[in-house]
């Protein structure tokens, strides 16, 4: 994977299906304050952020998360934090390719059931194992081609609001009984699903070119980039919105609101377009951590068996595939996004304490 193919992959984790369904439930929980909720959040995953960076600057071997705890605690406190982080990227793949159906619901309308959702759920998860089987190569042209693609509707929706904005909506006072911190607190924690897969980026660091460079380089600014969107997002959002803390498709429904229906159909077949890209690259990722969890004997070999004609974790593919498959069919969106937010604490605290301890022990290339 090229530095190239390290961005796609870090804006394709970040920005999916969240930043499309999250600003009205970000809303009901701060109020006007909702656009310094994404700040908040996002300050705090920047410093988490650079703590990846600095430990992923310190290897080049598959396993992200899980290899910096190994490497710093040792083998059980690893194990631990591998099994949080693929129990994470689980949840999040399920949650997104469950939301990918209630998202094209607005240019599809049967899709707003749940039995239509669940089956489009499982062939997307289907295709995607398909396409990476057969190489990391196809997986990350996917992924490279989605993470431009979903920034245009995106752009274009602050591009074309930001004149519609009532100003006045950004000096709305919290929910009654809120203060300024709780709203920010829980405005923050609403938005977390859509700030985290920024730690997707070093998962394949041992099939990444000079990954000790490009890696950091790659996460960080996919990062900080996706963070400054959210924000200016939250704001058209709130301001445009005839009743953002009512809104079911946010962006579609605001965009419809000051430009008129064929809007609302372009930011909906956009957020079709993000989701997608969003599970191309969660559907690369998630294998690596289960196939390096084998490579590290902590699951039976068979896990990170190599298929000899493609190079993948054929084993790791099929499985994570099926996993997927069952979590979209017996929770939705909301309830897989908080499963998420619970299991990302278990990789990020550990990064940011291990970042220390290697400090002493593993010398770091730097950004450079």
């Amino acid at each position: 994977m090229t530095l190239l193919d390290c961005v796609g992959l870090g804006i394709n984790g970040i920005i999916g299906t969240g930043i499309f369904l999250l600003p009205a439930k970000v809303f009901s929980a701060a109020g006007g304050l909702s656009w310094a909720a994404w700040f908040a959040i996002g300050g705090v995953c920047l410093l988490v952020g650079l703590c990846f960076c600095e430990a992923s600057g310190r290897t080049d071997k598959n396993g992200g998360p899980y290899l910096y705890a190994r490497d710093a605690f040792g083998r059980w406190v690893g194990v631990g934090v591998g099994w949080m982080a693929l129990a994470a990227n689980l949840f999040a793949y399920g949650a997104v390719a469950r939301g990918f159906g209630r998202n094209l619901s607005y240019l599809i309308p049967p899709l707003s059931q749940a039995g239509p959702q669940i089956g489009l759920a499982i062939a997307v998860i289907v295709g995607l194992a398909a396409l990476n089987y057969r190489g990391i190569k196809p997986g990350a042209l996917v992924s490279d081609f989605f993470s431009g693609a979903k920034l245009i509707p995106i752009a274009l929706f602050i591009a074309a609001g930001l004149f519609f904005v009532d100003w006045n909506r950004l000096a709305a006072p919290p929910p009654p009984g809120v203060s300024t911190f709780g709203a920010l607190k829980v405005g923050g924690l609403a938005a977390l699903f859509a700030c985290t897969g920024f730690e997707y980026v070093p998962v394949p660091a041992g099939e990444t070119d000079n990954p000790r460079r490009n890696v950091p380089l790659a996460l960080f600014g996919a990062l900080f980039g996706s963070i400054m969107l959210y924000v200016l997002v939250q704001i058209v959002f709130m301001g445009t919105h005839p009743n953002p803390a009512m809104a079911d498709k946010p962006l579609a429904e605001a965009a419809g609101a000051f430009l008129g229906p064929w809007a609302g159909r372009f930011i909906a077949a956009g957020s079709v377009i993000s989701s997608f890209g969003y599970l191309s690259a969660v559907a690369l990722v998630s294998p690596r951590y289960l196939s390096a969890l084998g490579e590290e004997g902590e699951l039976p070999p068979v896990f990170a068996r190599v298929h000899p004609r493609f190079s993948t974790p054929s084993v790791a593919i099929v499985v994570t595939a099926l996993v997927c498959m069952g979590l979209a069919v017996f929770a939705d969106f909301d309830r897989l996004s908080d499963l998420n937010n619970a299991a990302v604490f278990a990789q990020y605290v550990p990064t940011c304490i291990a970042v220390l301890v290697l400090r002493r022990t593993r010398a770091a290339s730097g950004f450079v």
